[in-house]
């Protein structure tokens, strides 16, 4: 998962590589402004017999790759994005397919972080839970073109700004005044440089590989299916939905009024996304009752 353009789908070319070379089934990608990616696609490889054995996993295990549209897409709307996850996921839930990690992908360079990007990470944050951040890997992109002093800094204010609270336990810092570190918490999420390559990818994999087994997988599930799956609530009551309609509802505050014909085009998107995640009347009377 990510922004558009962060380099996902790239990701998933180069874990493929890892079997198939230069060859083999590929998920498109564009230097152009428009996203390539906007379905969600699923790639199947089999466990490197190297996998099977380092990490103790039953051969017959697969690597199911999901490449994600990006948030603000140029031609889907978040909502529409966050419906698209959250259908595949109970869909896999359903399926006993299990989540054994997942990939944020940031560019650390040129752009820096923006109002809409933390407002992405706490949906994101929202999807996965507490009980879901211990399988997330937060992958930085673009160290190809970043200066090495540039990068160095901007990872860590994305650290001790931006990420804490995926890094860090929050109760575990309470009364410090000392920034974050680096070093993986246990049961938060890791942060990696992901470097374009079939090497870089790989070690990606093999870091979400290093945390599960046969036995893990076979437990813990992310807040978006635990809520849709095992809680009985309808999209729009999830968490994630709930945090994504506080930033488009923020945006339309932010927007005002236009005359211009895309400014007005655009403030019609906001709105209708808006009444696509307002929790139904039924629903919000039932919680209010405490029965939902």
């Amino acid at each position: 998962m990510g922004q558009t353009g962060s380099g996902k789908s790239t990701f998933v070319n180069n874990v493929l590589k890892i079997h198939h070379g230069a060859d083999g089934q590929n998920a498109p990608t564009s230097d152009g402004f428009k996203s390539c990616t906007v379905q969600l696609a699923h790639y199947i490889v089999p466990l490197l017999p190297e996998w099977q054995t380092q990490y103790k996993l039953d051969a017959e295990r697969r690597v199911v790759l999901v490449d994600t549209p990006g948030f603000d897409d140029t031609s889907v709307s978040d909502s529409e994005i966050l419906r698209r996850i959250a259908v595949w996921l109970a869909a896999s839930y359903n399926l006993d397919m299990k989540v054994a990690g997942i990939v944020y992908v940031h560019p650390i360079y040129p752009n820096r972080m923006t109002r809409n990007d933390c407002s992405n990470v706490k949906v994101f944050r929202n999807i996965c839970g507490e009980g879901g951040l211990s399988k997330v890997v937060l992958a930085t992109t673009r160290w190809d073109i970043c200066p090495p002093e540039t990068g160095d800094k901007r990872e860590g204010e994305l650290v001790a700004n931006f990420w804490t609270n995926l890094l860090i336990d929050p109760k575990a810092t309470q009364g410090k005044d000392s920034p974050p570190n680096r070093q993986a918490e246990q049961g938060r999420a890791q942060m990696m440089r992901l470097h374009d390559s079939k090497e870089g990818a790989q070690r990606i994999v093999e870091r979400i590989l290093e945390g599960v087994s046969d036995t893990d997988l076979d437990s813990g599930i992310l807040n978006i299916q635990d809520q849709l799956m095992k809680m009985g609530k309808k999209f729009q009551q999830t968490d994630a939905a709930v945090e994504l309609r506080k930033k488009l509802l923020d945006l339309l505050k932010e927007s005002g009024s236009s005359s211009s014909e895309s400014r007005r085009e655009r403030l019609r998107s906001l709105m209708q996304q808006v009444s696509e995640l307002k929790i139904p009347l039924g629903a919000r009377i039932k919680a209010m009752l405490g029965l939902a």
